[in-house]
């Protein structure tokens, strides 16, 4: 039996790729314990009958004490849950990387390099970055996450048509960090590409609750460039995953010029829909995109700007990050716009999105645990 000390009174990635990877061990026959907790309003919203059926299930469940798991982060609600098993694991996921490695960690990296459970880094990055910082490197093992399945299921009855001009390129940011998931970039390289051209849409889908900053963001730039023929949507609507799955799939491109991902499940939900992708070629992605099933994104490393982590938490070390260079951007925009051949980049993607099943990652974690135990 496993248990998940993950609690879903809040709706965001932990709810979700917990939700998805307790359902795929469920599948398997694996018994599954959660935290008991109220479930958001959004969580259900977003979930199906049967997993909200699975969810009180699970939490009228015992927990169990052989293995247990939790969320490795600096958010005290995860922080500070206790993992009782007789083997403890903690999915470890960041954003940015270290430039010294010193003892004068913050209390996160700190207690992650330090505690006695065994880490499970979403991606080789990931995991480098906690074994510079001194975790011993057979105290974390890597274990990649999953897609969207809604995509696959729905793929081949909506692809199956003649091959088209790109007109809509899809851009999907948190309004909470804008400038990790680098939409100020975003917004800028398409403006100074495209600004002439009525032809192609940049679709900015917003995760987060203050897209009127995005919306001042591009107030401000036809005040000082003026305006422009292109067009840029701003899709603040929350999506479950079945909308989100006719999103992606209703795009033509993607683009993505990050400056901080340790994963990047978004990025993966691009590849499985088949679409040509922009990216920074940094991070976790790094686990499943590559020059060939991708546009490369060149970057250079900086010091960590203002974001949702350093609000939060008192980063030392010399956090560094991508810093995506805006021509480049523009290069690759183009590319995925009128480059002939980015069908087989993006069917080249799709085919790397279908190693990253949820059943693949459930598949490691059971031979992880039998390993260890």
């Amino acid at each position: 039996m496993v248990h998940f000390n993950v609690g879903f009174q809040h709706f965001n990635s932990f709810a979700d790729i917990t939700l998805s990877l307790a359902q795929t061990l469920d599948k398997m026959g694996i018994p599954i314990s959660v935290e008991p907790s109220t479930i958001s309003s959004q969580v259900g919203d977003n979930s199906t009958t049967e997993e909200n059926h699975l969810l009180e299930k699970w939490m009228n469940t015992a927990p169990s004490d052989l293995f247990q798991i939790k969320w490795s982060h600096y958010w005290k609600p995860y922080f500070l849950k206790e993992l009782k098993g007789h083997l403890n694991l903690e999915l470890f996921a960041i954003n940015y990387e270290f430039a010294k490695n010193t003892d004068d960690y913050d209390y996160w990296i700190y207690d992650a390099v330090n505690n006695l459970s065994h880490k499970l880094a979403v991606s080789q990055y990931s995991k480098n970055v906690l074994i510079k910082a001194g975790c011993p490197p057979d105290k974390v093992s890597v274990m990649p996450l999953g897609f969207n399945p809604l995509i696959s299921q729905l793929y081949f009855p909506r692809r199956q048509k003649n091959l088209k001009d790109v007109k809509y390129i899809l851009h999907m940011t948190n309004s909470v960090d804008l400038y990790r998931f680098g939409t100020d970039l975003a917004i800028q390289a398409f403006w100074e590409e495209f600004r002439d051209d009525s032809k192609v849409e940049l679709i900015i889908k917003d995760g987060g609750k203050h897209s009127d900053v995005i919306a001042e963001y591009l107030v401000n730039i036809e005040k000082q460039f003026g305006k422009f023929k292109s067009r840029i949507r701003i899709m603040p609507k929350f999506c479950n995953k079945a909308e989100l799955a006719d999103l992606y799939l209703s795009a033509d491109a993607f683009l993505a010029p990050f400056r901080g991902e340790g994963f990047a499940i978004k990025i993966l939900d691009a590849f499985a829909a088949g679409l040509p992708v922009a990216m920074t070629m940094y991070g976790g992605p790094t686990e499943y995109a590559n020059a060939d099933n991708c546009y490369p994104i060149a970057y250079e490393l900086i010091p960590v700007g203002k974001c949702y982590d350093t609000q939060y938490l008192k980063i030392t070390n010399a956090p560094h990050w991508a810093e995506p260079n805006v021509q480049s951007v523009r290069q690759q925009l183009r590319k995925i716009v009128e480059d002939p051949m980015r069908f087989q980049v993006a069917q080249k993607a799709r085919e790397t999105a279908d190693l990253f099943k949820w059943e693949a990652a459930a598949q490691k974690l059971l031979r992880l645990m039998r390993k260890l135990f």
